[in-house]
């Protein structure tokens, strides 16, 4: 989605004051967000999509 249409798109899920979360991703998209900074630890890998269901419903 083009950045023009965040704030549109965010207050359309109910968010009221967008500005914030709208810096926030244009912190990361510029690149002075970043969390892979030397004395940090990356981790990566997979789950699969039944796990990720079965958690979300016992949160539920």
């Amino acid at each position: 989605m083009p950045r023009e249409g965040w704030g549109r798109q965010f207050r359309s899920e109910g968010m009221r004051h967008p500005e914030a979360r709208i810096r926030m991703l244009d912190g990361f998209n510029e690149g002075w967000i970043d969390f892979q900074r030397d004395g940090t630890e990356h981790r990566a890998g997979t789950v699969e999509i039944g796990t990720v269901l079965s958690d979300l419903v016992a949160c539920g």
